[in-house]
């Protein structure tokens, strides 16, 4: 449960709202209603000011420990102006845990419990009249929902003239606030035309070539996060030649990269790490530098608020739309942020952001990796596209995840070749005669010529009174030995065709057919104890295996070509085939 709009109004009439950072007279740092940095972000600097709007939500977000520890003593069900009261009353004396008036609560006494504001209005066991006043307006609240009617200060500076808002004006100031399109759902996301903002798939960059990367830029890292499990690094232009302008790296589009590194693995992610237009003073942050960021919260411009992200926590130097370069002072922050996206634009004017239908996975995944290797920070690593290995990145990936074993269906792999039979022959449809042909094409593969009455008959069963003695192996056949050379008489170009097809082509041009080279490589990585990431489908030894497997079966396929050729060529020899018009030796 959160505190309505006019319950924070009536608690925001208790103090002023200041709009520009400044000393409280004990050496802290204030700004907003109250607001210093024990609360949690942000961090009053000297010489920042806020809005009206940011000022208000970021009370709103000083709320949320108010909130929850209401939520947990309170055992009653609440109506929001109960709730609201409660929280007033709770972030003023923090009492809500022990007092009587809980307790009266969760009894079911809620007159009693009503009765019991009244007790607190003093402080050093001095009764203040403002706290009598406080209690009365929050007793209202609770009793009957009167929130009254506050009238909220707001001071452009410490010693500068104020101006009065009510809570109308306030309701009608965050109803025009920043829009919160980048909360639309996933399927809004895909389905509208606008979403050539995405790249059809996710980044299919290795996990070698990703650490690699890391590796020549971990210098960039300050020394207190060089040792760091978790970091990211942001890839500028992945997508360069495959969506936005060619050669161009674009704007309001999400034609980058996220990679999150940990131990175990690499997350690949979309993201976006320029702002989503061109003015004058907008910033792009540079490349080639490594930002801390933590969890915070992003968006205190938004009419509901902010919601958790990932903030700036070290100073970063960025470029300026016609002005240059740009580096944060001692006393102020750009707040480059780490952020969800939007639908119909990237929702960054100058911060990094993740797709809206990625950003809970991201999320979720990076605070949970922090909180394993006990990280309460990471390093964001920002490089180019030609910083990438560009031989590495052009080997075509399957992105679909590696099955199993126990996920093969025969049937279907079958009717998958029976498919690419019949397209190879025109149809889109296969039938029973695909099956015959690719029957044949096999017996054809597989068979060694042999010669009855002049004739060659490959793959067919010979006259059973014409002799079938064991043939002697030719050289060619036999060049590692009579024992490899009998196993594989007849069978090596069959053996060497169909490993060529499995291993390698198939899959390029007909990624259907890819679940048999992945069963190959997980087979392999079974029996090896290999295991491999999420990230990497079908990855690790077994993968690597098969596909270096590919100019192997290759030369099976040369060796069996050339040994068939060189039984044709014996036969033609000793004069077992003979010429057109001539006379067979064999009758």
């Amino acid at each position: 449960m959160k505190t309505s709009l006019r319950g924070i109004c009536a608690m925001l009439a208790e103090e002023a709202i200041v709009l520009a950072a400044y000393n409280d007279g004990t050496g802290t740092m204030t700004i907003g209603a109250g607001h210093t940095a024990a609360a949690g972000p942000p961090a009053p600097r000297a010489g920042a000011t806020i809005s009206l709007t940011e000022a208000i939500n970021i009370y709103r977000n000083d709320l949320a420990k108010t909130e929850s520890q209401v939520q947990a003593a309170v055992r009653a069900v609440l109506s929001q102006h109960q709730f609201d009261a409660l929280v007033s009353w709770h972030f003023n004396t923090g009492a809500v845990s022990s007092a009587t008036l809980t307790r009266k609560l969760n009894a079911g006494d809620a007159a009693g419990a009503a009765a019991e504001f009244a007790r607190w209005n003093k402080s050093k066991g001095k009764v203040l009249e403002g706290l009598v006043a406080r209690r009365e307006r929050e007793t209202a609240m609770f009793s009957k929902g009167d929130y009254g009617n506050p009238k909220i200060r707001v001071l452009e500076s410490k010693s500068g003239p104020e101006e009065i808002f009510t809570a109308d004006q306030i309701e009608a100031l965050l109803s025009g606030a920043v829009s919160s399109e980048d909360e639309q759902s996933t399927e809004e996301l895909l389905a509208n035309p606008i979403s050539q903002l995405l790249p059809l798939h996710r980044p299919n960059q290795t996990i070698g070539v990703t650490k690699a990367v890391f590796q020549k830029f971990h210098d960039l890292i300050p020394e207190d996060g060089r040792d760091d499990a978790v970091a990211v690094v942001a890839v500028r232009g992945y997508y360069l030649n495959t969506m936005g302008k060619e050669g161009a790296n674009d704007r309001g589009v999400y034609d980058d990269a996220i990679f999150v590194l940990e131990p175990d693995g690499v997350h690949n992610f979309n993201g976006n790490t320029d702002p989503g237009r061109f003015a004058r003073g907008i910033a792009k942050l540079k490349s080639h530098q490594a930002i801390r960021y933590r969890p915070g919260p992003h968006g205190f411009s938004r009419k509901n608020g902010p919601y958790p992200a990932f903030r700036q926590d070290s100073n970063c130097t960025v470029i300026r739309d016609e002005t240059g370069e740009d580096t944060d002072s001692p006393g102020g922050r750009f707040w480059i942020n780490l952020h969800r996206g939007g639908i119909t634009s990237t929702s960054s004017l100058g911060c990094q952001t993740v797709p809206p239908h990625q950003w809970n996975e991201f999320k979720t995944l990076v605070d949970g990796l922090l909180k394993k290797h006990g990280q309460e920070s990471f390093y964001y690593l920002l490089v180019d596209q030609d910083d990438v290995p560009q031989e590495e990145t052009t080997v075509p990936a399957i992105s679909q995840p590696a099955p199993t074993p126990a996920e093969v269906n025969p049937a279907q792999v079958l009717q998958q070749i029976l498919t690419l039979a019949a397209m190879l022959r025109g149809r889109t449809t296969p039938n029973q005669t695909d099956m015959v042909w690719l029957q044949d094409i096999l017996r054809v593969l597989t068979a060694d010529p042999i010669i009855l009455n002049g004739e060659i008959l490959n793959g067919k069963k010979p006259d059973p009174l014409v002799s079938t003695s064991d043939p002697q192996l030719t050289p060619v056949n036999g060049a590692l030995g009579k024992t490899i050379g009998h196993a594989l008489d007849g069978r090596k170009t069959a053996i060497g065709v169909v490993g060529m097809l499995a291993t390698t082509v198939l899959p390029i041009f007909f990624p259907q057919l890819a679940p048999i080279t992945a069963v190959a490589g997980t087979l392999i990585d079974g029996v090896a104890n290999v295991s491999t990431t999420a990230t990497q489908p079908g990855g690790g030894l077994g993968r690597d295996l098969v596909t270096a497997a590919f100019p192997i079966f290759a030369a099976v396929a040369g060796w069996g070509t050339m040994g068939k050729v060189e039984k044709w060529v014996q036969a033609l020899r000793s004069g077992l085939v003979a010429p057109a018009g001539s006379q067979s030796l064999i009758h």
